[in-house]
Parts: structure tokens; C-alpha cells; sequence
């Protein structure tokens, strides 16, 4: 998932601390980032006693770990809307929550190539003449990916090592926490199994992913029929930095919630996550955020809704 909160320290800062939810998140239900309120599907379950016998551990993360990536292809075929509120920082480093944007999200593949055309802000649209600018410098940028050998020699590389991080971050995941499963909860009419998350005092993380990771302690839901995520909650358990604590910092007790709903019976897709706490912008600047994006809307991608923003 592309996190893009604005320019500045403190929205790449936020950007790693969601990052790192992202994938978490991914641990028990991995791959698109986009929820729609949808009704329990057919395989929501409400049979199993509450005090019957959790899963085994290792089996249970086992099936999991199994399915992280099962969604990437999924999430090409949908096209969404995503509403949140900016982040803004000024130049003397204040932070605030500004306006509110909705982005049409025309998805790919691969992460670089996804499309977020903004529609409005703060509800007005805009207008016909920005959104075919903003439409032209889209296709002018993929096609300058494509111009020559090298330039797809170097995207392809750039892919590559992208995926090849995010698959490093995603085993540091089972590395940096200690997982247990503690109980039953039905949320939406799905039967969840709760699993906290406890990072592990004595590791040393190996990834920039997992130094952010080990700031934060998580409890998960995870639909007990399919082993996807319903709801994630984390906390930061120590101050995240950014530029070694000089450029940004995110305080101890901050709290992350991220939600995802099942989407048309058949891929479970984020619908809403919010972020609080209190924090510190070019060393002396002291801000409070609290921010929500939403996702809607969900669309199967075809031919002619790609081509629907071109013209």
C-alpha cells in the first residue's frame, strides 16, 4: 500500500508508523489496503463455542503465512475511493490536520504505477481542466517508464528490489513479535480468533521496518472461517524517530486503528484507519494528530473503467 501523507519529516514519519501496521496487518491478512462496509458473507461463523479450544499456534500461523500474498492480484482488479485527511507541516515545521481530499485509486500491479487521481477537496470538485492535466502527466509518466530498454531495465529492477524489501519486512514480522491467540470475538458477524502481538525485548531488528515494528504492540482479529484480518489496534510502546529524532518524533501511546471489511463475498480489502497521538517536528515543534482515511466504492478494474479517467 502506497501511504502518501503530504510533504515533510512528519508525514514520511506517520508514513513508516502506518507502513508498519500495513504490515502487521499483512502477518494475518496480507496484500490490498481498502475497506467497504459490506454484509457477512457466507462464511461468517457463529458455531464455535466461545471457550471452545483456541487454534494451534504454529498450524495457525502456518495457514496465514500462506495466504500473505494472496490478495496482490485481487487488488488489480478493483478500482476504490479513498478519502483522508492531509497531513500539512509548514516550513517552521507546525503540524495540522488540513483539508480533506477523495482520490479515485486506480490500482496496478505494481505499486509505482497506481494511480491516485484527486476529485475533491474538501468536497468541492475539481475541475475538468486540472483533472485531464493531472490525467496527461499520469500517461506521459508511464510512458517514460516504458520509452527505452533502460528505462524498463531500471523499473524492473526498482520493482524488484521493492518486492524484495517488503518480503524481508514481512518475515521480520514472525521475528520481531512474540504471537499468542487469547480468545474469541464475533465482530460484524464474523467469528474472530484475538491475537496480540508483543515485540521481543532481546531482538535486534534486521530491517528499517522492523525498528519501527518494535515500537509497537498490537492486538488482531482475524476471521476465523479464512484467516484474514477484521481489525487491527496498535499502540506505541516508545517514541518512534525519524532522522534520528532531530527532523520528527511520534510519542509513546499513540494508537493506530485499522479496519477491513469483506468486499463483494470474495477479497477482504481495507475500509478505515485512524491514527492519534502527540508528537515532535524539527525538534521544537510539539503537535497533536488526529487523522482517519477511509476507503469505498469498491469497483471490479476493467478496460473501460481505466480508460474513464483518460477522457
Amino acid at each position: 500500500m502506497q501511504l502518501n501523507l503530504g510533504g515533510g519529516a512528519v508525514p514520511r514519519l506517520l508514513g513508516a508508523c502506518l507502513a508498519a501496521v500495513v504490515l502487521i496487518a499483512a502477518m494475518v491478512a496480507p496484500g490490498s489496503v481498502t475497506l467497504a462496509a459490506q454484509s457477512p458473507a457466507t462464511d461468517a461463523v457463529s458455531a464455535t463455542r466461545a471457550d471452545a479450544p483456541l487454534p494451534e499456534l504454529e498450524s495457525f500461523a502456518a495457514e496465514v503465512k500462506a495466504r500473505l500474498r494472496s490478495d496482490r492480484a485481487l487488488q488489480a482488479n478493483y478500482t476504490f475511493l479513498e478519502r483522508r485527511e492531509e497531513i500539512e507541516v509548514s516550513k517552521l515545521g507546525k503540524v495540522s490536520v488540513g483539508s480533506t481530499k477523495t482520490y479515485e485509486v486506480y490500482p496496478s500491479p505494481d505499486p509505482g504505477d497506481t494511480y491516485k487521481r484527486l476529485v475533491a477537496v474538501d468536497g468541492a470538485p475539481i475541475d475538468a481542466s486540472e483533472l485531464e492535466k493531472n490525467d496527461a502527466k499520469h500517461r506521459k509518466d508511464l510512458e517514460e517508464r516504458q520509452s527505452s530498454p533502460e528505462a524498463r531495465a531500471k523499473h524492473a529492477r526498482d520493482v524488484a528490489e521493492e518486492r524484495r524489501k517488503e518480503h524481508e519486512a514481512i518475515e521480520e514480522i514472525f521475528r520481531v513479535y512474540d504471537i499468542r491467540l487469547v480468545g474469541r470475538e464475533v465482530i460484524r458477524g464474523y467469528q474472530t480468533i484475538v491475537g496480540t502481538l508483543e515485540p521481543r525485548p532481546a531482538y535486534k531488528p534486521r530491517t528499517d521496518d522492523g525498528q519501527v515494528m518494535k515500537k509497537f504492540r498490537a492486538r488482531v482479529w482475524i476471521n476465523e472461517a479464512d484467516y484474514q484480518l477484521v481489525r487491527a489496534e496498535l499502540e506505541a510502546i516508545d517514541d518512534v524517530t525519524y532522522g534520528w529524532g532531530l527532523v520528527g518524533r511520534l510519542h509513546k501511546g499513540a494508537k493506530i486503528t485499522y479496519e477491513r471489511r469483506k468486499v463483494n463475498g470474495e477479497v477482504w480489502l481495507p475500509a478505515r484507519l485512524h491514527i492519534s497521538g502527540t508528537g515532535r517536528a524539527m525538534v521544537f515543534r510539539t503537535f497533536a494528530i488526529d487523522s482517519t482515511t477511509e476507503w469505498s466504492d469498491y469497483k471490479r478494474f476493467g478496460v473501460k473503467t481505466e480508460e474513464s479517467y483518460a477522457h
